[in-house]
């Protein structure tokens, strides 16, 4: 930003003093051109850092699910390929099926005993020959074996993981043979969402007072050098992981607190394919608040320069 703002200011120099001599070079112009590239660059960095303000604390982001088991098994069959697209409903893995499917066949057969039953305590009711306690139990035991065989199905069904929606797996390291147990910890693969991309840009807090939801934004990706990608802004967290605070033994204390930058969701608009991108990636990302239009050019300027940078310069 500053060779930048050197730069036209020594060439507007140049015009005024040497090319077309518009002034004379002594003391009081050159005093006066001293102080006005001064006031050139507070106005810069005061205004450009307010209303298009830039960060380089930007990293692109996916929506992943964690896929766990619902049920204790051995895997047996495995077709989750690490980023081959999938369509929700997909089977991932497969777990073997057999104790499930007897247990699903013994329930059943208990419930088809227990519906037998209920239709002779039913009938010897209305003969008078039964009494209503035992058409009653008869009843219940239905019911509670009707429910376990609905377990037993969904345990049967759950033996196939399925992907929870468009998208792929990654860091696909299951194998069959491989037990699974349905625990939050026991996670097998990750699934990432068919959705954005999306960046997470961190602002510093006296930069966020301006944007909105909407605005346009701006990335160079130091992957990509040479190009600038348009985006929009999505959201605005409100809250810093600096202001979280839980229970515990302990008081809250600011020792060595940092002032925190305020995260800001992009969605960037223009496509990524063909500049291997992945997800994690970083890079420059401005945001251009709608308000001192005139220096959206200045701003833009800056980020392209930025952008060939990447060039040379490998943050």
């Amino acid at each position: 930003m500053i060779e930048l703002l050197f730069g036209i200011y020594g060439l507007i120099c140049w015009l005024v003093f040497k090319k077309f001599k518009l002034l004379p070079i002594n003391l009081w112009t050159m005093v006066t051109a001293v102080f006005i590239l001064l006031a050139v660059l507070a106005m810069g960095f005061l205004w450009l850092g307010r209303y298009q303000p830039m960060t380089r604390h930007a990293r692109t982001v996916s929506i992943t699910t964690p896929i766990v088991s619902e049920v204790s098994g051995r895997v047996i069959e495995v077709v989750g390929e690490g980023a081959r697209d999938l369509k929700k409903g997909d089977m991932l893995f497969r777990i073997d099926p057999t104790p499930f499917e007897a247990r699903r066949d013994a329930v059943a057969a208990q419930y088809n005993l227990a519906k037998t039953r209920l239709e002779q305590e039913q009938g010897l009711v209305d003969q008078g020959a039964g009494n209503r306690y035992d058409l009653d139990r008869a009843s219940s035991e239905v019911d509670r074996l009707a429910a376990e065989l609905r377990t037993a199905e969904f345990q049967l069904e759950a033996t196939v993981v399925r992907a929870p929606a468009d998208g792929f797996v990654t860091q696909v390291l299951i194998r069959p043979g491989q037990m699974v147990t349905p625990m939050a910890f026991n996670q097998v693969m990750v699934f990432v969402h068919n959705e954005g991309p999306y960046m997470v840009a961190g602002f510093a807090q006296n930069a966020v007072r301006f944007i909105d939801p909407g605005d346009k934004a701006e990335i160079a990706f130091y992957g990509a050098p040479g190009r600038v990608f348009s985006a929009r802004v999505v959201s605005l967290q409100p809250v810093l992981a600096e202001g979280m605070v839980s229970a515990s033994g302990r008081l809250v204390t600011l020792d060595g607190a940092q002032a925190g930058r305020l995260p800001v969701m992009l969605e960037i608009t223009d496509d990524l394919d063909g500049y291997q991108l992945p997800s994690g990636s970083s890079g420059l990302a401005t945001v251009y608040t709608g308000k001192k239009h005139h220096l959206n050019l200045l701003r833009k300027m800056i980020i392209r320069i930025k952008s060939w940078e990447n060039w040379v310069f490998v943050p």
